[in-house]
């Protein structure tokens, strides 16, 4: 009998829990676009990132992949295996006004994402008519390629809904899928397994995205909490062999990927000049 042993751990090389006050906004980078005053807010609030965004431009903060740890690469494709991006994110539209958005840019070759110079995937919510969101690669294409969409059913809408999202992209097969859970509050993010879209997508993974960036735009309140980043290399076989006289087959067991537990929702059509931003739909 030949025996063979095949290991799968996922490696966390970025989280951030927000449960440190104002010292979990060390090494992020805060970019504020508006055009004060009244200027936006960045904080954390009850263990939570909140950005208060004001006016049509952007607000959000950055985070450089050169602080990730190993084995990260900011050249997607030449990541070991698959790439995990997870958060609870919620928002909430101001009194006066609706459509608040929020984005999630999973990497990007430029401190402003959503700029059409710029290379970047993105996730974004928020700010469309009713709670349909979209997933975007956004670059000289201008404004936007919307590589799929999110229907409202499944969507996520302001507060008191809570999203709870899970993205992955593959380098071997250049495969993102968008996993997410909405409801009354956040779920651990590595539970959710409801697949809301995937495409396959190579057209800027094989540049430097060096940055990862969240936040929000319009007028209102975003909320981010348990975000974190994992890698999962494909299977390494530690093996072993072993004769049987009776008979020969192939014993193979695997062992699954260790992943950290992590528990802690309009936009039209994004417009990715810093100038015009998100823009509103009725």
């Amino acid at each position: 009998m030949f025996g063979e042993i095949v290991t799968v751990r996922g490696t966390t090389v970025y989280y951030n829990s927000f449960d440190s006050g104002a010292a979990s906004l060390n090494g992020l980078t805060i970019v504020d676009q508006s055009l004060g005053p009244p200027w936006s807010s960045v904080g954390v609030d009850a263990g939570q990132l909140r950005i208060d965004p004001v006016g049509s431009w952007n607000t959000f903060v950055v985070a450089n992949t050169a602080s990730f740890a190993a084995p990260y690469s900011p050249i997607l494709k030449n990541n070991p295996g698959t790439v995990t991006w997870a958060f609870n994110v919620s928002n909430q539209d101001s009194a006066s006004y609706l459509n608040n958005g929020f984005f999630f840019c999973l990497g990007s070759d430029s401190m402003s994402p959503t700029s059409y110079t710029s290379s970047s995937y993105l996730l974004f919510g928020g700010a469309f008519a009713g709670n349909r969101m979209e997933f975007n690669g956004v670059g000289i294409e201008f404004p936007s390629v919307v590589l799929f969409e999110i229907p409202s059913a499944e969507g996520l809408g302001p507060l008191p809904s809570k999203g709870s999202f899970r993205i992955t992209y593959q380098p071997s097969t250049d495969l993102w899928s968008v996993f997410g859970e909405v409801g009354s509050d956040y779920v651990d993010t590595t539970t959710v397994t409801n697949l809301l879209g995937s495409v396959v997508d190579s057209t800027y993974t094989d540049v430097p995205l060096s940055y990862m960036a969240f936040g929000g735009q319009y007028y209102g309140s975003d909320f981010f909490d348990n975000v974190s980043v994992s890698v999962a290399p494909e299977p390494s076989a530690i093996g072993f062999a072993f004769l049987a006289t009776a008979a020969g087959f192939i014993l193979r067991l695997r062992i699954g990927s260790a992943q950290p537990t992590n528990c802690k929702q309009r936009r039209d059509r994004v417009s990715v000049d810093n100038r015009t931003s998100l823009t509103r739909r009725a």
